[in-house]
């Protein structure tokens, strides 16, 4: 295996319904530039230009993190092509699915802090569960062994009116038996962080996670119905995400709910996300033998192996059994890679719709020994809300 498992490449984006403003502009003329770059570094950052031109990639961020140390980092292309504005280090790009990162984070600390475990009941924090959730964990949730079901949902709900339907909707398999990836699970997650803390979401990841690790510049936007308006909140330095030709780019934004934030919708840069690996690292929030712990734990399902650790990580192996965890999303506008034995992590952040997993598993192969893997860099064509 020299990938994130396929079937997963083009799930994280199809829970959120997406809205289309159309422009056509053309392709970036210039990257950012920053502090001079050598050896392996420049070797990366060559294979990097080189990929960024080939593809016609938009603009992405690249960082690796290695021992609690930033040790590369670096802006390419271009943030908005509106206004040409060069992406950089702090360039805010929508991550998509890589936000469960966070979620899992903030789980993570709950469960350190004794607030939480994974073995937690669903029906200790939902009210009047149906039958069929009886003895459902939290950890079902985690790892898409639950058997929620996706569907069409008004993206306005509040948290409790959409648990609310979970509730009355049936499960595709009883719990623990099988394996499907599917959002709906990480708003459960929230109900539930939302139920231990007390407090909002959005309050809580900042308190407990992004403030303590020094996570500046990205958010969430909160967007929301006023009447004809469509309103959000100001994110720094937020990058504009676009599909199409080179000359004929189409801008986009995704329709995150708000009761699907832990899922899916966190705006981060790659100096917010080096900041987070190196927290964890640091062991800033919890300590490094607790977070191996999580991290490189998997249970059985169907006599297998499960796809993701017990806190929600995708795992998997290079092909000389080289093994790192991680997450995707949208499905390559974030792109997370941690290595646990060989203490890196790899991050890339895009505003290329199209663009498909892999760069930052190329990327590692610069700098851990062994890994030889080679994967093809490709995009799709993105149509309709895929």
């Amino acid at each position: 295996m020299n990938s994130f498992p396929a079937r997963f490449c083009l799930l994280f984006f199809l829970f959120s319904h997406l809205v289309f403003s159309a422009t056509a502009i053309g392709a970036p003329k210039k990257q950012n530039t920053d502090p001079p770059i050598t050896g392996v570094h420049k070797q990366v950052d060559s294979y990097i230009k080189a990929k960024v031109q080939e593809l016609a990639i938009t603009g992405l961020a690249v960082a690796v993190v290695k021992g609690g140390k930033t040790i590369f980092q670096q802006g390419y292309g271009l943030a908005n092509l509106e206004w040409q504005l060069p992406v950089t280090s702090h360039t805010s790009f929508q991550i998509a699915s890589c936000s469960k990162l966070l979620a899992s984070t903030l789980v993570m600390k709950a469960i350190y802090d004794k607030k939480l475990t994974l073995d937690d009941s669903i029906s200790r924090f939902v009210d009047n569960s149906p039958a069929s959730w009886q003895g459902m964990q939290l950890k079902h949730l985690l790892t898409h062994s639950s058997g929620i079901k996706s569907f069409q949902a008004d993206p306005y709900l509040s948290i409790n009116q959409f648990v609310d339907l979970l509730k009355d909707s049936s499960l595709a398999y009883p719990y623990g038996t099988n394996q499907h990836y599917v959002s709906f699970d990480y708003a459960l997650v929230r109900f539930i962080l939302e139920k231990v803390y007390q407090k909002p979401y959005e309050q809580i990841l900042k308190e407990v996670i992004t403030e303590p690790l020094g996570m500046s510049d990205g958010g969430y936007d909160m967007e929301k119905l006023n009447g004809r308006l469509l309103e959000t909140k100001l994110v720094s330095r937020k990058a504009t995400t676009y599909y199409g030709p080179t000359n004929q780019k189409i801008g986009y934004k995704g329709i995150y709910p708000s009761y699907m934030y832990a899922a899916g919708g966190y705006f981060a840069s790659v100096n917010d996300m080096a900041s987070w690996a190196i927290g964890l690292d640091k062991g800033i929030l919890f300590p490094p033998t607790f977070l191996d712990t999580m991290l490189l734990g998997q249970d059985s399902i169907k006599n297998k192996l499960s796809d993701f650790n017990r806190v929600g990580w995708i795992v998997s192996a290079t092909t000389n059994k080289i093994q790192y965890v991680g997450h995707p999303g949208g499905p390559a506008l974030g792109e997370i890679l941690r290595f646990p034995k060989e203490g890196y992590t790899v991050i890339v952040l895009s505003n290329d719709g199209e663009l498909l997993p892999n760069l930052a598993l190329a990327v590692a192969g610069y700098y851990i020994k062994g890994l030889t893997d080679k994967p093809a860099i490709t995009k799709f064509k993105r149509t309709g809300s895929l």
